[in-house]
């Protein structure tokens, strides 16, 4: 598979980790940091703090735990609310889930849903917000 090439003046996309175990923050980490065209901007543990980082970061991408309910936690739609463009990244802890939510040109909140893993993670940190 050939890599996107980035062109000059073209930005990081930056990503925000939020995941209160600290296991699991340090395996994506591992899998992100070396990727070209990527930057973790930042991790956060508590819940509460997700939205306000996801701001303070200007992040383009949160990864966050994939709920229970196999819904986004609650806070994925404030930060879609603020930041339109951003893409969350949801990983189901105790299944073999990775959903991207966005939101669409028409003000909807959209889902897609792949197997976990490295790469399937990595393809949706890197996929377009529309």
């Amino acid at each position: 598979m050939r890599r996107r090439e980035r062109h000059v003046g073209e930005r990081n996309i930056r990503v925000l980790i939020a995941n209160p175990t600290r296991i699991l923050r340090d395996l994506l980490y591992d899998a992100i940091r070396k990727q070209p065209g990527i930057e973790i901007v930042g991790d956060v543990s508590e819940d509460d703090a997700i939205a306000t980082a996801a701001q303070r970061t200007n992040a383009d991408c949160v990864i966050v735990p994939l709920g229970e309910t196999g819904l986004p936690m609650p806070v994925c739609a404030e930060i879609l609310s603020h930041k339109p463009h951003a893409r969350i990244v949801a990983i189901g802890e105790g299944t073999n889930v990775v959903a991207l939510y966005w939101k669409a040109e028409d003000g909807e909140v959209r889902c897609t849903y792949s197997t976990a893993s490295k790469k399937s993670i990595l393809r949706a940190v890197r996929s377009p917000a529309s």
